[in-house]
């Protein structure tokens, strides 16, 4: 019993010291020295699988997020695109696009990860159940995962939507790193049925923390590493707008450079196009490849390889995470 109060005792207090260091400008230091020892230990090997893709030939992307609606409901102060800042015109996908772009994908029986959210809250699209058992039904081989802020999340369609889904990880922003309370109901019923707790991850969160750049755009964040690595993501990534246009990756959050358009070209099309294939030929370089384009030279995300990057746990190890 004594054994147990000191170690409630103790959590509480590493809690309260990440809560209070992880909102510090200090923290930046932090990230910024471990981001350099990442990077300097991984930036060979994102070129050498840099190189091996281009030497063997590009594959079809290990990881593809489909955006249906671009809004947020978060006001994580790291995220360029919270509610208070989200710049971007209010845009829906069109049901016949989305179709189509399923339909495109089952034509090459495409297996890889696909995420029907990216930089929003899936769930303020109302289809989006819909639309995961849609694509479930489609690429039954692909596996299907999803992040959310939980905030809206009900009990209802966590149940409807976990038939489709392969994972499911839940974003829970609370600076006091509480449960909120939608999440909180799931929790408890996922303890009730743990059947679940092998598809479903809840990670407490700050709302209010310094995180790595992304691409240069956090409002938070006043200093950037110079990164020698290269980046493996436009070799292994296909995100897709609400409006059928394919931004550069998951970190182009505003959109700023276009790809392509799913509207008037295929998939293949634009994965394997011109536009595709100049952003490679930049990233292919094995220092400093990111200050070859505006977007990336101040984005300290992601000195690793694709295997880092694009895979996700075993089902045993979410399951530990539970005990």
């Amino acid at each position: 019993m004594v054994l147990k109060l000191l170690k409630v005792f103790f959590s509480n207090i590493h809690d309260r010291l990440f809560v209070f260091i992880s909102k510090q400008r200090v923290f930046e230091y932090f990230l910024i020295l471990r981001t350099y020892f990442l990077d300097l230990f991984n930036y060979k090997n994102v070129f050498n699988e840099i190189n091996s893709q281009i030497e063997m030939g590009i594959q079809l992307p290990k990881s593809i997020e489909i955006e249906t609606i671009n809004r947020c409901n978060g006001l994580c102060s790291f995220c360029p695109i919270n509610k208070n800042l989200d710049e971007r015109d209010l845009t829906i996908m069109d049901e016949n696009l989305f179709k189509k772009i399923l339909s495109q994908l089952k034509e090459i029986n495409y297996s890889g990860n696909i995420g029907l959210y990216s930089n929003n809250e899936p769930f303020l699209d109302k289809r989006i159940v819909r639309f995961i058992k849609m694509a479930k039904e489609a690429l039954p081989n692909a596996y299907h995962f999803l992040f959310t802020n939980g905030t809206i999340l009900t009990l209802e369609n966590f149940v409807d939507v976990m038939d489709y889904l392969d994972l499911l990880i839940i974003d829970n922003y609370n600076d006091d790193l509480e449960m909120i309370a939608p999440v909180k109901k799931i929790y408890d019923y996922c303890l009730e049925h743990n059947e679940y707790q092998k598809k479903v991850e809840i990670d407490l969160r700050l709302q209010n923390q310094i995180l790595f750049s992304r691409g240069g755009e956090a409002k938070n964040r006043k200093r950037f590493n110079r990164m020698k690595s290269s980046c493996v993501t436009p070799f292994n990534q296909m995100v897709i707008r609400p409006s059928g246009e394919v931004s550069l990756c998951c970190n182009d959050a505003l959109g700023k450079m276009t790809l392509g358009n799913l509207n008037n070209e295929s998939f293949l099309d634009v994965w394997y196009g011109e536009k595709y294939t100049k952003i490679r030929e930049k990233f292919h370089q094995q220092k400093y490849a990111r200050e070859n384009l505006e977007l990336c030279k101040n984005c300290d995300g992601a000195p690793l390889t694709s295997d880092n990057l694009f895979s996700f746990p075993e089902k045993e190890d979410i399951v530990k995470k539970w005990k």
